[in-house]
């Protein structure tokens, strides 16, 4: 039959696509940030790639796709003004003359959730876009060698690399923000950008688990980044700096690390130093941190770490899932690629001065929402890959079964195959495989104009939900049987799970980013119920109506926005990323526990409470990820971190600066970090004076409520630790009672 929902959401969506085309684009070829490590390159030179090296380099440099990014110009101005004008449509309705109050009332109900849904894809895709547009120049901050030279090499079997190596790189001073201590002894680190991990997933390789590179006969140069995935409605054009050969991997490496592992291919003595692998996030329909410089937090460790990140497959590329049992797709394409790369990272790290044996995987939001997959993949089966992990503010949106996202495959088909019939959406072999031959011929620029888009009709309509989903959040992991064998909630308290020390953190306000300018109780309802449809309808126990009647008074009210706003911040904020965050640690810290066999990995929580002055004002408070600015630098992330971050250029502060400042936080969040990553325990090389974080769930306490123990970041850099309130305790148990409901 017809997809009449599939035809309306086509007309109706026109407007969000072309936003997010507009949005994805931007200037290009930008250079900024500061030069505070020396530009010098050394050279070290693999004996057999030494003769033909240099001119080979000299001719790739520069020259790969997508090697031109965005610059960061206008960000700012867009970033102050955009919560206060993006959802203002959400207040406005109408109806046409003539009709009865009712009728209006429910027209402007409809309509507002519809809007709901729409303005969160003006947001979520405004801030990745921003991000793109603002930060990926900052990559040179660092020193790089733009030209002449050649650094140092790395031969990983299938190619051989030349990176940058910046010979004085001074750590983030202990005073904080963007200063770097220029009075400590400087390391030399070796940078690796733009390094294939897996092979070009384009053409037939659409949709299939990821590949080993291809063998490369020619040196290669890894001196830039290269281009992230593809993001929903991205612009593909080259020189956007995203493509849909994308599967790269960036290695910042101590020298002295690389140095001793090169010496050990005779020896084989050399142990190599702990690893840090970070997963961006950006909703599973982005990536949203492409430039993360990892210079910083090497110099910060003493060279005592090798940081790396990477680019997977997202949108309609990651986590597209096709009827049937043959089709030649896997639904979690995206999580395989970051499975294939901490594949990689066992192979080949030891050549960069890493140990494969210590690698602990972080991931913010989305990346956090991976960390967490991951670690109960495959019903928990430990191959290996990580002895630690960071979650910082997990994502975790509805995971249905992949049988029940299929008609987001019949949805991409018919937007890019005019030949096929709306009553072919059967789900026999032949008809499968044509329309998957068909979208693999599809050239790349069509499949984002039309199915690589926004969707007000994120869910398959049924009588359990009558509003749109979050267009912005449209793709995302599904349970295949195998990969995820089911959702996290349940794999968690059945204890299937990877045993490795865990730390996961989240913001005070995680939803103010996220969600649309409520005005009213049944706004909050529906933008609920649009993103969980299982918590509705209305008028039954455990409904989403239900839940934030007797949970969630209305709070008080925040600058620049609309009465139910706030509440509406809190509740999604809590149901998708603080409590899945408590429950997680309560799960474990129950199983092991009360299980005197099990081993009881190391927990840690945190909470980040730091005020800005200018998000206080535009009543975001302590936003979604705002952390990531103070655990890498907050000259080394995306977009527009918070003013109060930085020193005055002079250097000058007041007392009442110095203690309502930010840059404070910068040396004491890096350091809690390096400390989890070197030692699994935030506490060994925490700053001197930074409180002593008291791990979660402790079984000499002899109740919940004291084993709820997370360290608190305030104004200032300060911590303290506390315990969840019991409030929130509550709310966190309700919602986990409710998860079967919420398909966490």
């Amino acid at each position: 039959m017809a997809d009449r929902k599939r035809i309306a959401a086509d007309q109706s969506d026109a407007h969000a696509a072309e936003t997010i085309r507009l949005l994805s684009r931007g200037p290009s070829n930008g250079r900024g940030g500061d030069n505070v490590h020396d530009d010098h390159d050394e050279g070290e030179f693999d004996d057999d790639v030494d003769s033909n090296l240099d001119s080979n380099l000299d001719s790739a440099d520069g020259h790969a796709d997508g090697d031109s990014y965005l610059d960061d110009s206008g960000g700012d101005n867009a970033s102050s003004s955009r919560h206060s004008s993006e959802r203002g449509p959400l207040a406005r309705g109408g109806a046409g003359a003539g009709t009865t109050r009712a009728q209006q009332n429910e027209h402007l109900r409809r309509r507002r959730r519809r809007t709901a849904g729409l303005l969160c894809v003006i947001t979520f895709v405004l801030l990745f876009a921003l991000a793109i547009a603002a930060g990926i120049d900052r990559r040179h901050k660092n020193g790089d060698n733009d030209g002449g030279g050649v650094g140092p090499r790395v031969n990983l079997g299938y190619a051989h690399y030349a990176g940058t190596r910046l010979p004085n790189v001074y750590p983030p001073s202990s005073n904080g923000g963007s200063d770097h201590d220029t009075r400590a002894s400087p390391i030399a680190v070796n940078k690796f950008l733009g390094m294939r991990y897996a092979a070009p997933p384009v053409g037939a390789r659409r949709w299939q688990a990821p590949a080993p590179p291809d063998n490369e006969t020619a040196p290669q140069a890894a001196t830039d980044f290269r281009p992230i995935c593809l993001g929903m409605g991205a612009d593909p054009a080259p020189g956007s700096g995203q493509a849909e050969d994308c599967l790269f991997v960036n290695v910042w490496a101590p020298a002295s690390a690389m140095d001793d592992a090169a010496a050990a291919d005779e020896t084989a003595s050399a142990k190599g130093v702990p690893v840090w692998v970070f997963i961006q996030g950006g909703g599973y329909v982005a990536n949203s941190n492409p430039n993360i410089d990892g210079a910083d937090v090497v110099a910060r460790s003493g060279g005592h770490v090798v940081f790396v990140n990477f680019s997977y497959r997202v949108g309609l590329y990651g986590f597209l899932a096709a009827p049937g049992t043959a089709a030649d797709v896997v639904p979690n394409a995206g999580l395989l690629d970051q499975r294939a790369l901490l594949a990689w990272v066992q192979e080949h790290i030891h050549r960069f001065g890493g140990d494969p044996r210590h690698v602990v995987v972080h991931g913010g939001s989305a990346g956090a929402g991976s960390v967490a997959l991951h670690t109960v993949a495959y019903g928990g089966r430990d191959d290996g890959l990580f002895v630690g992990v960071v979650a910082q503010s997990v994502f975790v949106p509805t995971l249905p079964t992949c049988a029940d996202v299929t008609y987001k495959f019949w949805r991409a088909v018919h937007a890019v195959c005019p030949d096929r019939k709306d009553d072919d959406d059967d789900d026999d072999d032949k008809a499968v495989g044509d329309a998957l031959a068909c979208l693999r011929k599809t050239p790349v620029e069509l499949l984002q104009q039309r199915a690589n888009v926004p969707s007000s009709f994120q869910f398959r309509g049924n009588a359990s939900t009558e509003g749109p989903g979050i267009a912005g959040f449209y793709w995302g992991p599904c349970v295949d049987g195998d990969l995820l064998v089911d959702r996290p909630s349940v794999l968690f308290r059945q204890g299937r799970y990877v045993r490795v020390p865990m730390l996961y953190g989240v913001a005070s306000d995680e939803g103010t980013l996220l969600v649309a300018n409520a005005a009213s109780q049944d706004d909050v309802v529906g933008f609920i119920v649009s993103n969980y449809p299982g918590l509705g309808p209305a008028g039954e126990a455990g409904t989403a109506a239900s839940v934030i009647a007797q949970h969630y008074p209305q709070a008080p009210a925040v600058p620049q926005h609309a009465p139910w706003f706030p509440t509406l911040a809190h509740v999604y904020g809590e149901v998708t990323f603080v409590c899945p965050a408590v429950n997680t640690l309560d799960a474990v810290a129950a199983a092991t526990t009360n299980k005197s066999a099990a081993p009881r990995p190391a927990l840690f929580a945190y909470r980040y409470a730091m005020q800005d002055p200018g998000l206080m004002a535009a009543g975001l408070g302590t936003v979604h990820m705002m952390d990531a600015a103070a655990v890498f630098g907050p000259r080394n992330v995306i977009c527009c971190p918070p003013a109060s971050y930085f020193r005055p250029d002079d250097g000058s502060t007041s007392p009442e600066e110095d203690r309502n400042g930010n840059p404070g936080l910068v040396p004491v969040m890096m350091d809690y970090f390096i400390s989890f990553v070197r030692t699994l325990d935030p506490n060994t090389h925490k700053s001197p004076h930074a409180a002593d974080w008291v791990p979660w769930g402790r079984p000499e306490e002899r109740t919940d409520a004291d084993r709820r123990q997370r360290l608190v970041v305030y104004t200032g850099g300060h911590q303290a630790m506390e315990t969840v309130p019991d409030d929130q305790s509550a709310r966190c148990r309700v919602w986990l009672d409710l998860a079967d409901r919420l398909e966490q």
